[in-house]
């Protein structure tokens, strides 16, 4: 593989499209920080998804937009991007914060200790907004008189700091906000990252534009043949359910398989093995989107890719406890 090749992977990799959810959600955020340096109020937003509809990727590039300044005297941290870590707790959550903060020793002390230098330290740090990712591992603590004791933590350091705050979890973080009524009145304000952005479910010609926009960023054309470029959005729709990440995979894989057979353009072929290698093994036959033989339904029963309500990654989280 050349250099060319690999730089064409990079830039595919850092590109971001701002689908009409993802540009919702980014003016939202960025209307709160506007609104907050203006009159010092502080509104928060919840940006609920499934996996890989571009949760992460929105936090990075919101952030990055306002990016941390060293100074000789003291770091300024705009906006500050936390993850929250697997199965939280109370002095997990916060050690993350005070890592992210550049604490030396985050797991010093009491969770109040900690609490009063993570916020001793963000207010130096001049932080204007939070970003909170992952937030659905708060609720993933299982009963909810532990979700309620995080997200009542969560609730006072937003108190302590009065800063905007956006949470960005899967789509049973909404259930954390019915456990802490507190917390609720906090981020009534919420939106889905789907790919329409609109209320709508995602469409074919949504999945199609979606996928040829992030295609002519690399350097091979896409061929829809034997099939319509209407009928390649139908697969296309199937083959990723709409999702940032699952098109870039699919198209990264494809990709590398139409180079490393010497072909000019990314074919039904390379995009019906790239299904298969990155997105569900066993999608194969009638089972494959891009076949000949495809059954045209959402690959969301049990076992299959698209899942409803990501049951894989609850059942992997309780195992974790």
């Amino acid at each position: 593989m050349t250099l060319p090749f690999y730089d064409a992977i990079k830039q595919f990799q850092d590109a971001y499209l701002m689908f009409p959810a993802f540009q919702a959600a980014f003016e939202q955020m960025e209307s709160n920080l506007k609104l907050y340096r203006a009159t010092g109020m502080a509104q928060s937003l919840l940006v609920f998804g499934e996996s890989g509809t571009g949760k992460t990727s929105l936090g990075e590039l919101f952030a990055g937009r306002y990016p941390k300044e060293v100074l000789i005297e003291r770091d300024l941290i705009p906006v500050l991007h936390v993850s929250i870590p697997a199965a939280a707790t109370i002095a997990g959550t916060v050690e993350s914060v005070l890592a992210r903060l550049g604490d030396p020793e985050p797991e010093r002390g009491t969770v109040s200790v900690k609490t009063a230098r993570a916020v001793k330290i963000a207010k130096g740090c001049g932080v204007e907004m939070l970003l909170f990712d992952e937030a659905q591992h708060i609720q993933d603590r299982g009963h909810s008189k532990s979700q309620y004791f995080v997200g009542d933590w969560l609730k006072t350091f937003m108190d302590a700091l009065k800063l905007p705050v956006t949470l960005m979890g899967l789509p049973r973080t909404q259930s954390l906000l019915q456990v802490n009524e507190q917390l609720r009145r906090r981020f009534t304000h919420r939106l889905s990252l789907s790919t329409t952005g609109d209320g709508r479910e995602t469409t074919n010609d949504d999945s199609l534009a979606l996928f040829t926009s992030l295609a002519s960023v690399l350097p091979l054309p896409l061929d829809p043949r034997p099939y319509t470029w209407q009928e390649l959005g139908v697969r296309l729709h199937f083959s990723t359910d709409g999702r940032i990440a699952y098109v870039k995979q699919l198209l990264i894989s494809a990709y590398v398989k139409a180079v490393d057979q010497g072909c000019a353009r990314i074919s039904i072929s390379e995009l019906t093995d790239a299904f298969t290698t990155v997105i569900w093994p066993s999608g194969v036959g009638s089972l494959n989107p891009f076949h000949k033989d495809f059954v045209f339904r959402s690959l969301d029963r049990s076992g299959e890719p698209f899942q409803i309500g990501d049951i894989h990654a609850v059942v992997q989280s309780r195992r974790m406890k």
